[in-house]
């Protein structure tokens, strides 16, 4: 691991304090500042740091790897320098998954730093990526194959099985319950429209919780309180973050702003969403700080809305 450091541009010539920025419903932040691609934030347990990738091109001083920045702001420290993307932090707060060789693998690295392990065997594929999620409990992690199928992998014995596929779809997994028995995840057709599913691990039963449609569904996230499920929603390259009831419904807007917004994942307090943005004109983490007495009761009012 090399401990490379940067200095942060100072926060008098950006967005550090809380702003409304387009038509965004709640203040955001820019909390990463680099001129490399940032993204893929995930938080702590506790809530006081968010672990992030980077991306350097002609990486000649060694920056590309897993980065991690005070929630609050403040200066980043590099904790692994090897590609890595979409991690998720363990809930027991020691270990970090992230898709690995350039998503061609998974593996799994303590949140001290030190060297990788491979956690998904070679036996099972994985290809461009399989956004591997943690159980609540720490156990299992679920992942996409390169089937475009939907595994779960017990950390504890290495068994690994299947719990959804199906031919001509791509399925990938966004979100536990907070039970650990359902998986929430998005499926595209071969026909490019997508939904957002969910598969019950105990009974097998699958369901959608929105119907198909021609803009596409990505990176789900489930409230600490369990209620609502924050995702992205794209019509071409112009993405945004939405939330809708967990068990499905009207969806509500967070934000519009012209540039691309991405993978949102909430505070474990569910007072924040942090996610990645172009907002600043190259791809940063930011934060939005939510007012949930509103946001519950636009969701809220959105259900009533006659269709």
């Amino acid at each position: 691991m090399r401990a490379t450091a940067f200095t942060p541009i100072p926060c008098a010539l950006l967005l550090c304090t809380s702003v409304l920025l387009g038509q965004d419903r709640y203040p955001v932040r820019q909390l990463t500042v680099h001129p490399a691609q940032e993204g893929f934030p995930t938080w702590s347990p506790d809530g006081q740091l968010i672990a992030y990738a980077l991306i350097g091109r002609n990486d000649s001083a060694g920056i590309t790897g897993l980065w991690m920045i005070p929630a609050a702001g403040g200066e980043p420290r590099q904790a692994l320098g090897v590609i890595a993307e979409h991690p998720d932090w363990s809930p027991d707060g020691h270990y970090l998954v992230f898709d690995a060789d350039s998503g061609n693998s998974i593996k799994l690295v303590s949140a001290q730093g030190g060297h990788p392990i491979r956690l998904v065997p070679p036996s099972i594929g994985v290809l461009r990526g399989g956004n591997p999620n943690w159980s609540p409990d720490g156990t299992h992690v679920a992942f996409k194959g390169d089937s475009a199928q939907l595994w779960i992998l017990d950390v504890r014995t290495g068994e690994a099985r299947t719990v959804f596929r199906r031919e001509g779809t791509l399925a990938i997994p966004g979100c536990w319950s907070h039970d650990g028995n359902a998986l929430y995840f998005t499926l595209r057709s071969a026909e490019s429209a997508s939904a957002i599913w969910m598969t019950s691990l105990a009974s097998a039963e699958h369901r959608p919780l929105t119907s198909e449609s021609d803009r596409a569904y990505r990176y789900l996230d489930l409230s600490p309180d369990g209620t609502l499920l924050a995702f992205v929603w794209c019509e071409g390259r112009n993405c945004d973050l939405w939330v809708m009831p967990s068990a499905g419904g009207k969806p509500v807007q967070l934000t519009t702003h012209p540039a691309y917004d991405d993978t949102p994942r909430w505070s474990p307090d569910g007072t924040r969403i942090a996610f990645t943005s172009t907002r600043s004109g190259g791809f940063d983490v930011w934060v939005m700080t939510l007012d949930l007495e509103d946001l519950h009761r636009a969701v809220t009012s959105a259900q009533q809305e006659t269709p």
